[in-house]
């Protein structure tokens, strides 16, 4: 797949045993606070794309990518194999999450979608998750076919790459961008939050994102 990355690319390998390497991003020093990322302009229409959600169903059923009304979904493209980008972006969005208001926590649910569709099943995908947000609403997404996945990242604008193996291998090299992307109830992509945001700015910034896209509680 050749694909000119618009955002920093993070190069994750199953066999890896060094961090997955990453360019400087916006919050390299952060963590006081602040509202980090920026609102995309025009918003990215994402609402008419779903994929099968396994959280609740081991079969899938379809999910628009959308929040519920009045709500915000988080949105992150990743994989289970991934060494330690993935995990630590979750442990910030968890501890982010974990920094709001009881009321405005709940307003909030995370969804997971995986780049490695041969690995990744959605039992695993719900484990996974379990872990880092017990009390959060998540969603374990995973598309049937990488035809599916290209038209959901394409509307997102994330990128992402598995290296050629053998059908049935279980190491291979996977790449991925690392925004995560906060979609409000009209399919909207209304803010980028950009890797290495620790999770005081996340909090800060998912409550400047629920006030400016619906107004104050």
């Amino acid at each position: 797949m050749a694909r000119t990355l618009a955002v920093v690319f993070l190069v994750c390998s199953a066999t890896m045993s060094i961090a997955c390497s990453t360019g400087s991003s916006s919050a390299d020093g952060a963590g006081d606070g602040r509202v980090v990322g920026y609102a995309p302009s025009p918003p990215r229409e994402v609402g008419r794309r779903s994929l099968p959600d396994h959280s609740t169903d081991p079969a899938g059923v379809p999910f628009p990518m959308r929040a519920p009304s009045g709500d915000l979904l988080v949105v992150y493209f990743g994989y289970l194999s991934c060494p330690d980008i993935c995990p630590l972006t979750m442990a910030d969005t968890a501890a982010g999450i974990a920094e709001l208001p009881a009321a405005t926590a709940d307003r909030i649910e995370v969804a997971f979608v995986t780049v490695d569709i041969e690995r990744d099943t959605g039992d695993r995908l719900n484990e996974y998750l379990s872990h880092f947000f017990p009390t959060t609403a998540t969603r374990s997404l995973r598309a049937v076919d990488s035809y599916q996945l290209n038209g959901v990242t394409y509307d997102f604008g994330a990128q992402w790459q598995v290296d050629p193996h053998e059908q049935g291998a279980t190491t291979y090299g996977v790449a991925h961008s690392g925004t995560t992307y906060v979609v409000d109830d009209r399919g909207r992509v209304v803010w980028e939050i950009p890797f290495g945001t620790p999770g005081p700015d996340v909090a800060a910034t998912l409550a400047h994102v629920l006030s400016t896209t619906y107004g104050a509680p």
